[in-house]
């Protein structure tokens, strides 16, 4: 009787397996909308089941890296997705969130150079249009002159009438820098995100990039002149609400 009932589960997995796979492709963006809203362990508890019925699939491999609580493995599987999938709809997403671990992690060489990747082999995807973080530059001192034995007398500088100076235009931000703390498809999430934030006592907005009708909002928290400023603030972001905060130029 036992026996017939094991037998009996295993029929009814293998059979809920084919089915989901007779189905058509897994539905990948339902689930991280799931994680945005944070419903992460109900996408967790059916991820083993996914990755039986789909193996090797680019869409679950990229949902098996998002649950990935390791910043170095979830790389790992970004990365073996752009390698293996070039063409996939999901590597420019995993380029892109490539492009944010080195980011966190201070290699800014390396995220540019996967910003630059995603631009060249995706440059209609929404993520295209991100800035890179650069950092500050380096000024050169110029070499100082040396005074002319006899320097040319000046003529007496005439007097000339005033002049009207323009005002200097006020810039859009203050600040350079900012702290991008999630980017969502759906607005609702953003705007949720921001007003988390706000009740916190944290200045936020929203930033919304359009490429072909897709849209992505990311939510901006904090205004800072330096760049260390903020990089500090992403990492007490990240140690106080587990988000994988990153700073990013305005």
């Amino acid at each position: 009787m036992q026996i017939r009932k094991i037998g009996l589960a295993t029929m009814l997995l293998a059979s809920s397996l084919a089915a989901q796979t007779s189905q058509g492709e897994p539905d990948i963006r339902r689930r991280l909308e799931m994680i945005e809203r944070g419903q992460g362990d109900a996408v967790s508890a059916e991820l083993t089941q996914l990755m039986t019925a789909y193996q090797n699939h680019p869409g679950v491999m990229y949902l098996q890296a998002v649950l990935t609580p390791d910043g170095t493995d979830a790389a790992k599987i970004y990365q073996n997705i752009v390698d293996n999938f070039p063409k996939d709809e999901w590597t420019d997403d995993a380029l892109y969130r490539l492009y944010q671990y080195y980011t966190s992690v201070g290699l800014y060489k390396t995220a540019e150079q996967k910003l630059a990747q995603l631009r060249l082999e995706h440059p209609f995807s929404a993520y295209a249009t991100e800035t890179p973080i650069s950092t500050p530059a380096v000024t050169t001192a110029q070499p100082k002159t040396l005074p002319q034995a006899n320097p040319p007398q000046a003529e007496p500088a005439r007097e000339q009438p005033p002049t009207m100076t323009a005002p200097t235009p006020v810039p859009k931000y203050s600040a350079s820098f900012t702290v991008q703390v999630g980017a969502f498809s759906a607005l609702a999430n953003a705007e949720e995100l921001k007003k988390k934030f706000e009740k916190e006592g944290y200045s936020s907005n929203i930033f919304t990039i359009t490429r072909n009708t897709l849209k992505l909002h990311k939510v901006w928290v904090g205004e800072f002149q330096v760049l260390d400023e903020a990089r500090r603030f992403a990492g007490e972001i990240k140690k106080k609400f587990g988000l994988e905060a990153i700073p990013v130029s305005r």
